[in-house]
């Protein structure tokens, strides 16, 4: 291999070309004989210089191209760098290998959208080159790309063999079964067969060294290909394949490419020092590293939508199940504990109020308001955890009404809870008639059982529902507004939609679709402001009933 070009390992499967190039960029231990660079024996400091591209390209979905550049340049480069280096090194890189157009846009993952399979390979090599190794090695760059995409990726890797940061760069890289595009792109190749070298010298001096080994290479066939199959083992004829392999190897030994290669070796020593002298780079130190681990996390939590992923047809059921079950989080939170205010003081409360220490107006709002500001404490805590974590629009407006809806049902479930507390006679008999005033008005609320299939003996029911206006106010605010909603490729693969049919296109076919009018925002925001009137009406109507049978019992 030689600095300023791309050398091409080949060989059938099993031949040892990746646990080869493992051991060369030290991934994996050899179990005998010596890694030498330039001639001078390895050393663990010469692990700068390597670089090494896995075949999977890994990354975090919910990073954009850039950022995972800047980040692995910060863990990557030396501790001396500047923040202005660091950011100027990033966009050599992408302007280098033709990531400017994505460099914004989330990697993503299979299924799940994002940068192209192309555009990952290209990031995964970018990677690799932000320190300026001085030798790259690549594990099937070109794997799972078509001719064009492929053929792309080893021009690229000769362009950056001619230098980076001015320095020519010695690149290795495991090819799969090349194209004739591919092909012609090669400059040196090396053949491997059972652990051994076939051929090694330059590609287009295959086809002559086909013929020296009467091996000819047919016309009209791709060298590699013919090559190839001459050192594989054929299922069908094992003996005989083994032999030919053995034959080849034995051909390379005797050749007049070996020997020009031995004397190419034994000139290799001094002449470059660069390889074997990695400088006095420094890594950064480990608060800093925990800095940049810190930022990535944070990023990634930020973004993984643990439901609500992404704008396609499954989001849909999972944004829209996931405002049902916050209303009835909502509820419970707050109707349940708000159940046993007044049965648990009731005997203090009837012996207070009939010796005249206060009117019942104070000392009901007393207990409102006391009790307010943390019930509305705990849903601005609430909302932005389950806000970001869900997924819901990014629009500010949308968060604002999402905070103040589930403000209103927390004033809702309040004065429910105060309503029932008041009217029922103890404390259990409060928790059961309060658990069915909450359940049963939800199921035609609109999640359940759509709006416009509720029957039409239950429509009162609906209408007095206060769910039913909270989950039209909720769906209203989320999905009015919304974009286009796509088909994507998890979507058809569960079978939600195809390409002829996409169940819904926007928002407001969402809203069409559970039965709700974006219109009826503001009606529903205020028969819920009604509803919380008259909840705490009826309870304070029924305290005062429960008053009057104080003062008559104690006299």
């Amino acid at each position: 291999a030689h600095p300023g070009r791309v050398l091409a390992m080949m060989g059938p499967s099993g031949a040892g070309k990746t646990t080869l190039v493992e051991c060369l960029a030290q991934r994996a231990q050899p179990t005998s004989g010596s890694i030498c660079f330039n001639g001078h024996p390895w050393n663990p400091k010469m692990s700068r210089l390597l670089a090494y591209c896995h075949q999977l390209d890994l990354f975090r979905p919910n990073l954009t191209a850039r950022e995972h550049l800047y980040i692995n340049a910060k863990l990557r480069m030396d501790a001396q760098t500047t923040e202005e280096q660091i950011h100027l090194r990033v966009d050599d890189v992408i302007n280098r290998l033709g990531l400017a157009k994505c460099q914004d846009t989330l990697i993503g993952a299979p299924g799940l959208g994002g940068i192209s399979g192309g555009e990952r390979k290209r990031l995964s090599i970018a990677a690799e080159i932000l320190n300026r190794p001085a030798v790259i090695f690549l594990d099937e760059p070109t794997s799972g790309l078509d001719s064009f995409m492929a053929a792309s990726i080893m021009k690229m890797l000769k362009e950056i063999s001619q230098g980076i940061g001015g320095s020519p760069v010695t690149i290795v890289a495991i090819i799969h079964q090349p194209s004739a595009e591919v092909f012609e792109e090669l400059e040196d190749l090396s053949m491997m067969a059972a652990g051994h070298t076939a051929f090694y010298g330059k590609a287009n001096e295959l086809v002559d060294y086909c013929k020296a080994i009467d091996k000819p290479c047919p016309s009209f066939t791709n060298p590699a290909e013919h090559f190839m199959n001459t050192i594989s083992i054929n299922p069908e004829a094992i003996t005989e394949s083994k032999k030919q392999i053995d034959g080849m190897v034995e051909a390379w030994k005797d050749s007049k490419n070996k020997m020009a290669l031995d004397e190419e070796v034994k000139l290799v020593g001094d002449a470059s020092e660069g390889l074997t002298d990695p400088g006095n780079q420094t890594n950064p130190s480990g608060c800093t590293q925990l800095r940049v681990l810190l930022y990535r996390e944070f990023l990634d939590r930020r973004r993984n939508k643990l439901m609500g992923r992404g704008s396609d047809q499954k989001a849909v059921q999972s944004v829209s199940g996931a405002i049902f079950f916050i209303m009835i989080n909502q509820a419970f939170t707050y109707v349940v504990p708000t159940v046993q205010t007044f049965p648990r003081e009731l005997a203090v409360f009837r012996r207070e109020y009939s010796s005249g220490i206060y009117l019942l107006t104070p000392y009901y709002f007393s207990k409102v308001f006391a009790n307010l500001p943390i019930d509305l404490m705990m849903g601005v805590i609430f909302t932005p955890i389950a806000f970001y974590m869900i997924g819901f629009s990014d629009d500010p407006n949308v968060f604002g009404g999402f905070l103040g809806t589930l403000g209103l049902i927390t004033l809702i479930a309040t004065g429910l809870g105060y309503w029932v507390s008041c009217m029922a006679p103890n404390g259990d008999v409060a928790l059961l008639v309060a658990i069915l005033f909450v359940v049963i008005p939800l199921i035609p609320s609109g999640f359940i059982i759509n709006l416009d299939e509720v029957p039409v003996y239950y429509i009162w029911l609906r209408e007095a529902s206060p769910f039913t206006w909270s989950f039209r106010l909720l769906m209203s605010i989320q999905w009015e507004n919304y974009g286009d909603l796509q088909c994507s490729s998890r979507d058809r693969e569960g079978g939600f939609c195809n390409e002829q049919n996409v169940p819904f296109n926007d928002g407001q076919a969402v809203l069409s679709y559970y039965g709700i009018d974006s219109d009826d925002k503001i009606i529903a925001a205020i028969v819920l402001c009604c509803l919380i009137v008259a909840y705490h009406f009826m309870a304070f109507g029924f305290l005062v009933l429960k008053s009057r049978t104080g003062t008559n019992l104690a006299k």
